[in-house]
């Protein structure tokens, strides 16, 4: 099993990452947590931006067709999509998630 973290401007778009992959059986589900601060440089300034976070659950056979169209649907020009292999989970959890990918 892994999640993936990833980034985004908005709840709506936030919306369309996390109903698509769900959709396109590339996640069993999403978390999509509120707003936070992100402070990173771009072209040599310090920006401030609200961004919130989806996490994708998602099989590790998956991940990387996950993180391809995550990429492709995404509005940055660099999108944060990190992988986090996990290494357990509860039986019943697993066994439904692999079940919702078709595993």
């Amino acid at each position: 099993m892994s999640f993936l973290y990833v980034t985004v401007p908005d709840m709506e778009i936030a919306r369309v990452i996390a109903g698509g992959a769900i959709r396109e059986k590339l996640a069993a589900c999403a978390n999509i947590l509120p707003q936070m601060t992100a402070i990173y440089e771009w072209n040599d300034d310090v920006e401030e931006q609200t961004e919130l976070v989806v996490i994708l659950k998602t099989a590790r056979h998956t991940a990387i067709d996950l993180a391809k169209w995550v990429e492709d649907h995404h509005p940055y020009d660099v999108p944060c999509i990190l992988e986090i292999p996990l290494g357990r989970g509860s039986n019943g959890y697993v066994s439904w998630l692999q079940g919702q990918l078709g595993s």
